[in-house]
């Protein structure tokens, strides 16, 4: 069977949670849901043959562009996830992928959607072809969540900190690794919003521009009751590295 024919959705990956994922309340920090959802892509694309080791060899590396993340279950201990995943939709250049956690009793932990874009890696440019260098699965158009690649709410923010993009920051592509970007997320949290996070129910990430080594950039929050935004502002090139939204219950 051709690669365009196999039903990727119905292949099971094991993946573990591990103690650095959660804090000291026992909840699942931010990154860590980055963390799964990145383990769980870049296998299950190794396994079929599109992962980053193939793109490479065209000049190309898979990039995200936002991760919408809705929560059923909070995770409160380390513990054995199994999880589907699959291609769900190209529109423009746009990738979307489907992605669905879930325990040894089959009960869903979390479930979301990411966008992701194919970028050069040598000129930063975005793919836009319609024919592709490698093969990808026949899209699956069973959706996990509502979700969108934009966030374009205008909402005002004060600013909490001002930080720089450090050597550990980096990745292989030369810039800040999107994990990051939900422990500078993180950090911003005062106690009470970490004790809130047991009553997580969605997180949306959106990633707008790259932030590369020795760029500084301003931390951003906005709060009401039942929603937490935070911003990542480059302040030297003036305009928005990031935004993810924190909605509870």
């Amino acid at each position: 069977m051709s690669i365009e024919k196999l039903e990727e959705h119905t292949y099971v990956h094991e993946l573990e949670v591990e103690v650095a994922y959660l804090n000291e309340n026992l909840v699942l920090k931010p990154s860590a849901y980055q963390a799964l959802f990145a383990q769980l892509a870049e296998n299950h694309l190794s396994f079929l043959g599109f992962g980053a080791n193939e793109t490479l060899k065209h000049d190309l590396a898979w990039v995200l562009i936002s991760i919408s993340i809705e929560v059923n279950k909070p995770i409160t201990s380390c513990m054995k996830l199994y999880a589907n995943t699959w291609y769900s939709q190209r529109k423009g250049p746009y990738y979307r992928r489907e992605l669905i956690f879930y325990n040894d009793k089959k009960e869903v932990m979390f479930k979301g959607s990411t966008f992701s874009i194919l970028m050069n890696v040598k000129d930063r440019s975005v793919y836009r072809k319609k024919e592709l260098p490698f093969p990808l699965t026949t899209p699956y158009p069973n959706f996990c969540v509502e979700a969108s690649p934009h966030f374009r709410d205008i909402i005002k923010f004060d600013a909490v900190e001002t930080r720089k993009v450090l050597n550990s920051h980096i990745d292989s592509y030369g810039h800040v690794n999107n994990r990051y970007y939900g422990d500078f997320a993180y950090d911003a949290f005062n106690e009470e919003e970490k004790k809130r996070l047991s009553q997580l129910k969605r997180i949306d990430f959106y990633f707008k521009s790259e932030m590369r080594l020795n760029d500084c950039f301003v931390i951003n929050k906005a709060t009401d009751q039942n929603q937490i935004v935070i911003q990542g502002y480059k302040n030297t090139k003036g305009d928005v590295s990031f935004d993810i939204v924190f909605k509870f219950n």
